[in-house]
Protein backbone atom coordinates (compact mmCIF):
# COMPACT_ATOMS: atom_id res chain seq x y z
CA UNK A 1 0.00 0.00 0.00
CA UNK A 2 1.32 3.51 -0.80
CA UNK A 3 1.42 5.97 1.89
CA UNK A 4 2.32 9.64 1.80
CA UNK A 5 3.21 11.73 5.63
CA UNK A 6 5.07 13.97 6.71
CA UNK A 7 8.45 12.67 7.56
CA UNK A 8 10.38 11.75 11.31
CA UNK A 9 13.90 12.06 12.15
CA UNK A 10 14.08 8.56 11.64
CA UNK A 11 13.39 8.68 7.86
CA UNK A 12 16.78 11.02 7.56
CA UNK A 13 19.21 8.29 6.17
CA UNK A 14 16.59 6.82 3.84
CA UNK A 15 16.06 10.49 2.75
CA UNK A 16 20.01 10.86 2.16
CA UNK A 17 20.45 7.87 0.54
CA UNK A 18 17.61 8.36 -1.59
CA UNK A 19 18.49 12.17 -2.84
CA UNK A 20 21.88 11.00 -3.30
CA UNK A 21 20.31 8.07 -5.63
CA UNK A 22 18.87 10.60 -7.61
CA UNK A 23 20.76 13.74 -7.74
CA UNK A 24 23.65 11.09 -9.08
CA UNK A 25 21.40 9.55 -11.24
CA UNK A 26 19.97 12.94 -13.36
CA UNK A 27 23.07 15.38 -12.83
CA UNK A 28 26.12 12.80 -13.63
CA UNK A 29 25.11 12.10 -16.78
CA UNK A 30 29.07 11.42 -18.09
CA UNK A 31 30.23 9.74 -14.57
CA UNK A 32 30.82 10.68 -11.01
CA UNK A 33 33.48 13.58 -10.90
CA UNK A 34 35.23 14.53 -7.34
CA UNK A 35 33.40 17.33 -7.67
CA UNK A 36 29.69 16.07 -8.00
CA UNK A 37 30.88 13.19 -5.32
CA UNK A 38 32.06 15.94 -2.78
CA UNK A 39 28.56 17.66 -3.51
CA UNK A 40 26.05 14.60 -2.71
CA UNK A 41 27.99 13.34 0.23
CA UNK A 42 28.19 17.14 1.92
CA UNK A 43 24.59 18.37 0.86
CA UNK A 44 22.84 15.22 1.63
CA UNK A 45 23.11 14.00 4.72
CA UNK A 46 21.63 12.43 7.55
CA UNK A 47 21.69 14.97 9.68
CA UNK A 48 20.91 17.93 7.25
CA UNK A 49 17.33 15.99 6.43
CA UNK A 50 16.83 15.72 10.79
CA UNK A 51 17.92 19.74 10.90
CA UNK A 52 15.41 20.13 8.02
CA UNK A 53 12.75 17.79 9.75
CA UNK A 54 13.21 19.56 12.54
CA UNK A 55 12.26 23.28 11.46
CA UNK A 56 9.09 24.44 11.55
CA UNK A 57 9.57 26.95 8.39
CA UNK A 58 10.47 23.95 5.97
CA UNK A 59 8.30 20.32 5.63
CA UNK A 60 9.52 17.24 3.97
CA UNK A 61 6.57 14.78 2.62
CA UNK A 62 7.53 11.37 1.67
CA UNK A 63 6.11 8.45 0.06
CA UNK A 64 6.27 4.83 0.85
CA UNK A 65 5.17 1.16 0.10
CA UNK A 66 5.64 -0.98 2.55
CA UNK A 67 7.94 0.75 4.48
CA UNK A 68 10.45 1.25 1.57
CA UNK A 69 11.14 4.77 0.89
CA UNK A 70 10.19 6.00 -3.09
CA UNK A 71 10.22 9.27 -3.29
CA UNK A 72 10.01 13.02 -1.30
CA UNK A 73 9.03 16.16 -1.79
CA UNK A 74 10.21 19.23 0.26
CA UNK A 75 9.02 22.51 1.43
CA UNK A 76 10.92 25.62 2.50
CA UNK A 77 8.01 28.05 3.76
CA UNK A 78 10.29 30.99 4.06
CA UNK A 79 12.46 31.18 0.95
CA UNK A 80 14.70 33.46 -0.08
CA UNK A 81 12.86 34.67 -3.22
CA UNK A 82 14.29 35.14 -6.39
CA UNK A 83 14.38 38.30 -8.81
CA UNK A 84 11.42 36.97 -11.03
CA UNK A 85 9.74 36.50 -8.03
CA UNK A 86 9.71 39.39 -5.62
CA UNK A 87 6.27 40.55 -6.43
CA UNK A 88 4.99 37.39 -4.96
CA UNK A 89 4.35 37.30 -1.59
CA UNK A 90 2.99 34.11 0.45
CA UNK A 91 4.67 31.30 -1.51
CA UNK A 92 6.79 28.40 -1.01
CA UNK A 93 9.34 26.63 -2.70
CA UNK A 94 9.92 23.22 -3.55
CA UNK A 95 13.34 22.75 -2.76
CA UNK A 96 13.19 18.79 -4.02
CA UNK A 97 11.16 16.75 -5.57
CA UNK A 98 12.89 12.98 -6.02
CA UNK A 99 11.24 9.78 -7.07
CA UNK A 100 13.44 6.82 -7.96
CA UNK A 101 14.03 6.33 -11.22
CA UNK A 102 12.10 2.78 -11.54
CA UNK A 103 9.21 3.53 -9.51
CA UNK A 104 8.88 6.79 -12.06
CA UNK A 105 5.51 6.96 -13.83
CA UNK A 106 3.42 5.46 -11.07
CA UNK A 107 2.26 8.68 -10.90
CA UNK A 108 4.45 9.27 -7.31
CA UNK A 109 5.52 13.09 -8.48
CA UNK A 110 2.00 14.04 -9.48
CA UNK A 111 0.92 12.85 -6.11
CA UNK A 112 3.80 14.39 -4.03
CA UNK A 113 3.01 17.26 -6.15
CA UNK A 114 -0.75 17.39 -4.74
CA UNK A 115 0.83 17.12 -1.28
CA UNK A 116 2.39 20.57 -1.81
CA UNK A 117 -0.21 22.11 -2.52
CA UNK A 118 -2.47 21.06 -0.33
CA UNK A 119 0.35 21.84 2.33
CA UNK A 120 0.80 24.87 1.03
CA UNK A 121 -3.05 25.73 0.76
CA UNK A 122 -3.29 24.53 4.42
CA UNK A 123 -0.88 27.34 5.39
CA UNK A 124 -2.79 30.43 3.42
CA UNK A 125 0.42 30.63 0.93
CA UNK A 126 -0.75 31.43 -2.43
CA UNK A 127 1.89 30.05 -5.02
CA UNK A 128 4.04 27.25 -5.19
CA UNK A 129 7.41 27.43 -7.01
CA UNK A 130 10.82 25.84 -7.86
CA UNK A 131 13.94 25.81 -10.10
CA UNK A 132 15.31 23.39 -12.59
CA UNK A 133 18.10 23.23 -14.74
CA UNK A 134 17.47 24.43 -18.32
CA UNK A 135 18.37 21.59 -20.04
CA UNK A 136 16.30 18.95 -17.75
CA UNK A 137 13.50 18.16 -20.17
CA UNK A 138 12.40 15.15 -18.54
CA UNK A 139 11.38 17.75 -14.81
CA UNK A 140 10.19 20.61 -17.03
CA UNK A 141 7.66 18.36 -19.08
CA UNK A 142 7.02 17.06 -16.08
CA UNK A 143 6.33 20.46 -14.47
CA UNK A 144 4.37 22.39 -16.98
CA UNK A 145 2.05 18.92 -17.14
CA UNK A 146 1.38 20.25 -13.15
CA UNK A 147 0.05 23.60 -14.37
CA UNK A 148 3.58 25.49 -13.43
CA UNK A 149 4.61 28.31 -15.42
CA UNK A 150 8.26 29.67 -16.37
CA UNK A 151 8.70 33.25 -14.99
CA UNK A 152 12.68 34.20 -14.92
CA UNK A 153 15.63 31.90 -14.02
CA UNK A 154 18.31 31.73 -11.71
CA UNK A 155 22.16 30.59 -11.58
CA UNK A 156 23.32 27.84 -9.45
CA UNK A 157 26.96 27.30 -8.36
CA UNK A 158 28.64 24.12 -8.32
CA UNK A 159 32.58 24.82 -8.14
CA UNK A 160 32.66 27.95 -9.54
CA UNK A 161 30.48 26.86 -12.64
CA UNK A 162 26.96 28.87 -13.22
CA UNK A 163 24.44 26.16 -14.51
CA UNK A 164 21.35 28.20 -15.26
CA UNK A 165 17.68 26.73 -13.64
CA UNK A 166 14.66 27.92 -15.00
CA UNK A 167 12.16 29.56 -12.36
CA UNK A 168 8.66 27.65 -12.60
CA UNK A 169 5.71 28.66 -10.60
CA UNK A 170 2.20 27.75 -10.28
CA UNK A 171 -0.88 29.47 -7.68
CA UNK A 172 -2.01 26.83 -5.15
Amino acid sequence: MTIYRNALSGDAVRLAALSIEVWLNTYAKSGISNIFADYVLQRFTSENFQSIIADAERQVILCEEDDRLLGHIALDYKPTLPDSLTTRTGSAEITTLYVRSRHAGRGIGKALMQQARNAASARNLGHIWLSVLHDNQRALNFYQQQGMERQGSVWFELSGERHKNFVLIQPV
